[in-house]
């Protein structure tokens, strides 16, 4: 049955990690571990994670399937309340999604490191581990193997100061354990901070922490982290109790073969330990288990040659595989590193612009004439928009009244139905019937006659008291008047909300920008990525409009669903480009080049006419020195950086700055350029 492999993956600031292990009888098996590979910004932790897990699989036995299955180790200042903060939950999916890794859980570091000195001692671990990064410290306790809390504190000049620090801000009286484990995914750096730690005067920090003695400083190396973490998954997925290193020919590590010495007398147990080396070693060994293909077949016989000297051997052996690993080193060294030069030259800036024909009929351009051939892409777009109408009107009841005309005048007054009558305020009544008024019979008797009225209007201002006055028709009020004849009822009124013409145009038109701007993505995906859409010079026209109300209805919102046709304009970007050069022509001055990538194009539509628009184009060109990159990889191979960097100033004009990649970054001395030519990519580009 086929094994299942599983990756580890170790992220600390700036570092990160990868081994290979499987569960076999409830023990985790790790195959392979690889080296740790600096990150420092987000945009190169994938790169560092595909090198850390390259390194990882690249010494993995030829049997095993690469794993996809992954546990994360992650720092305690990335988890909170049981769960990884969102900023580095985003990192960890980003990383799945690129290099096609199936996550399955994840542990924090100090509780993964906790659990295995556990495993490896046999009892439960107190003790302060310790995180040590560029600018944080990760502290956290652990009493009798329980985890008691975790604090974050920012690095000053004194390792030892933030450390008590950390443990003052547990708050606790109590006495502290004096055992501190130190990590980091870089060696070098935990032995200067083990021999700051200790030699620092501890009583001084009496005050804030409780330490029975000057604490005992031991560093977690790289490999046993990531072993731990690959512990800490087994332990939780398939019950496991221990560990074995396959480097290790398989072997669960124990406190004598870590180095330490308990209960017995060191000459002792240095004499049993070669006797058992003889034993392991007989003058016709067994032939090694094949774990590494060729490599192990071609150990197998160099070990065939000391067998006559057991207690050499592993001297002899060790000797043999540091020298191979120093030549294989050397080689990688020599030959694998790459790396990308990323040249930053002050452009001179030129800017032109010019009107261009793009003609949608054309086949060919015309360079002299500024005409370039053209094309145009459609898309059909729908939606709706709901708006809140501006119009009012008024409705109600008009009022109703009796009045009784008074003719003062010598003669009959014939009045027509609907006959105005102006009462107090200008307020309007018609009468509802045709009436005709006798004569007065004396100057103190004038001819009357009762008739019906109703308002010109609606509204309760026309609810008129009894014996208020009206003018009749055209005639004088000392001629002709009315006076009503009691209380005047029924009038009101109230305001109403409607569409008004301005509504619907206004709303259509909104809708149609909409759709318009929602088009836009639609039709730059039916562009090729040699084409450009005039995005300016967008046609869009409504070909289905369904309003749900119309003009004087009374409503408070009026929607409008709408279908429309969207047309682009599609250019050519080499024949743009070419035009530019050939309008550039002879403005470009000596020492510099024209590159299509530095050009930058805006367009301002004028006109259309048949299968002819006339665009404004508007170019700002970025003119770079004209830069041999041969020249340039030839004498910047194989340099440190920094004379790198020298070089690129005092050789290349108008020369600003620099950014190296290199893949991997190795430290100190080792950190060169590649010395193979094909291995160093130069970039020249504009300095923003």
């Amino acid at each position: 049955m086929k094994k299942d492999f599983f990756w580890s993956l170790v992220i600390e600031p700036t570092w990160v990690q990868a081994s290979v292990w499987t569960l076999e009888d409830k023990s985790a098996r790790v195959y392979a571990v690889g080296s740790a590979t600096h990150w420092e910004a987000d945009s190169n932790l994938i790169d560092a994670a595909d090198t850390a897990l390259s390194s990882a699989i690249s010494i993995l036995p030829e049997e095993a399937l690469e794993p996809s299955k992954t546990v994360f180790g992650v720092s305690p200042s990335w988890v909170e309340g049981g769960e990884i903060k969102k900023e580095h939950l985003d990192r960890i999916s980003e990383i799945c999604s690129k290099l096609s890794l199936e996550p399955v859980g994840f542990v924090v570091l100090s509780e993964a490191i906790a659990h295995y000195y556990k495993n490896k001692e046999g009892s439960p671990v107190s003790a302060v581990v310790v995180g040590i990064n560029e600018s944080n410290l990760d502290i956290s306790l652990f009493k009798l193997g329980v985890f008691a809390g975790n604090f974050v504190v920012a690095r000053s000049v004194s390792i030892a100061d933030d450390i008590a620090e950390g443990l003052a801000r547990f708050g606790t009286k109590e006495t502290l354990p004096s055992r501190f484990l130190l990590y980091d995914g870089r060696q070098g750096e935990l032995e200067d901070a083990r021999q700051t730690i200790s030699a620092a005067n501890w009583e001084s920090f009496r005050d804030k922490v409780n330490l029975l003695h000057t604490p005992k400083v031991e560093i977690v190396d790289p490999k046993s982290k990531v072993v731990a973490v690959s512990l800490a998954g087994a332990a939780e997925m398939g019950e496991a109790t221990s560990v074995s290193v396959e480097e290790e020919e398989g072997k669960e590590q124990t406190a004598n073969e870590m180095g330490f010495v308990v209960n017995q007398d060191v000459g002792e147990v240095q004499s049993r330990n070669d006797q058992e080396v003889a034993a392991q070693f007989p003058s016709e060994p067994k032939a090694p288990r094949i774990k590494f293909g060729n490599i192990t077949n071609n150990f197998r016989s160099v070990f065939s040659l000391f067998s006559i000297f057991p207690r050499k051997r592993m001297f002899i052996s060790g000797l043999v595989v540091l020298l191979v690993a120093l030549v294989a080193g050397f080689v990688a060294w020599w030959f694998l590193p790459k790396a990308t030069v990323v040249i930053y030259v002050a452009p001179q800036k030129l800017e032109e612009s010019q009107v261009v024909s793009i003609d949608t009929s054309a086949n060919s351009a015309n360079y002299d004439k500024n005409l370039i051939p053209g094309s145009t892409v459609s898309v059909t777009a729908s939606g709706d928009k709901t708006t809140s109408t501006t119009g009012s009107k008024k409705v109600g009841e008009k009022a109703k009244g009796t009045v009784t005309i008074r003719n003062g005048t010598a003669a009959s007054v014939q009045l027509s139905a609907g006959t105005s009558l102006i009462g107090p305020n200008d307020l309007e009544f018609t009468t509802d019937s045709a009436a005709s008024v006798s004569a007065a019979v004396s100057p103190s008797s004038p001819g009357t006659k009762e008739i019906d009225v109703t308002a010109s209007d609606v509204g309760a201002e026309y609810n008129l008291a009894k014996d208020e006055t009206l003018k009749v028709g055209n005639y004088p009020k000392s001629d002709v008047d009315a006076i009503a004849a009691g209380d005047f009822s029924g009038g009101s009124s109230r305001e109403i909300a409607t569409v008004t013409e301005e509504d619907r145009t206004k709303l259509e038109e909104e809708l149609l920008d909409e759709l318009t701007s929602e088009a836009v993505e639609e039709l730059k995906n039916k562009v090729s990525a040699d084409q450009i859409l005039v995005d300016d010079a967008l046609q869009a026209e409504s070909s289905a409009t369904d309003f749900s109300n119309k003009v004087g209805d009374e409503t408070s919102t009026l929607k409008l669903a709408m279908e429309a046709e969207v047309v682009g304009l599609v250019v050519n970007k080499p024949s743009l480009a070419q035009l530019v050069k050939h309008y550039l022509e002879g403005k470009v001055p000596q020492g510099f080049v024209l590159r299509e990538e530095q050009i930058i194009y805006e367009f301002s539509f004028e006109d259309v006419e048949d299968d002819v628009w006339q665009v404004e184009v508007s170019i700002v060109a970025n003119l770079l020195p004209e830069v041999a990159i041969e020249d340039i990889v030839k004498n910047i191979a194989g340099k440190y950086p920094k004379i790198a960097q020298e070089y690129l100033q005092r050789s290349l004009p108008g020369f600003v700055r620099a950014e190296i990649k290199a893949k991997p970054k190795l430290p100190g001395r080792l950190g060169t350029l590649p010395r193979m030519v094909k291995n160093i990519d130069i970039e020249i580009s504009a300095d923003r």
